[in-house]
């Protein structure tokens, strides 16, 4: 494995058509690996550039976007949120009414995958939720991608229940980190 020179940054504007080319890139991926499903969509530039200029890295409380970056190149992005979808009811977590950070979305270029982005990434989400006092991470993944969930178990996070949401099954994770 190559020695990765990266940094964890809040996304600009700038980093936009990166994010989104990795979004289609995975999408296309998983398509050809898995089969058609809720991860086949693309995400549109506009939209991405939307959720970057709407960001609030100072309470987290809308969907924040960081990237990874290697040297100027986005190769890993993640969202984060303190609010939790619908579907996340209180009762599936070990501790229903501590302060947690959500987990969108993670995802790195399929070139660039094994090589620990996605782990750095992760720990740069756990680093900003210690440093805000959060005590839990929480995310889902789709239990049909045995790479991810395979991926959140090997750092550590807690399969707490699988789930079903309008017909796409969810594995839910997490992680104290305090």
């Amino acid at each position: 494995m190559n020695r990765l020179e990266l940094t964890f940054e809040l996304a600009r504007r700038e980093h936009g058509r990166g994010i989104e080319t990795m979004r289609r890139l995975s999408a296309i991926d998983l398509t050809e690996r898995l089969g058609g499903g809720h991860w086949s969509g693309f995400s549109r530039l506009q939209s991405i550039r939307e959720r970057i200029d709407c960001a609030d890295p100072g309470i987290l409380r809308r969907m924040t976007l960081f990237v990874a970056c290697e040297g100027t190149e986005p190769v890993g992005s993640v969202a984060v949120s303190t609010f939790p979808p619908g579907f996340w009811k209180r009762s599936y977590w070990q501790d229903p009414k501590a302060a947690a950070l959500g987990v969108f979305n993670l995802v790195v270029l399929p070139s660039q995958q094994r090589r620990g982005i996605g782990s750095f990434l992760m720990a740069g989400v756990e680093e900003l939720a210690m440093d805000r006092g959060f005590e839990f991470i929480r995310l889902d993944a789709y239990s049909h991608n045995p790479t991810s969930t395979a991926f959140y178990r090997a750092i550590r996070y807690e399969e707490r229940r699988t789930i079903e949401v309008r017909t796409v099954g969810l594995v839910l994770f997490e992680k104290r980190i305090r």
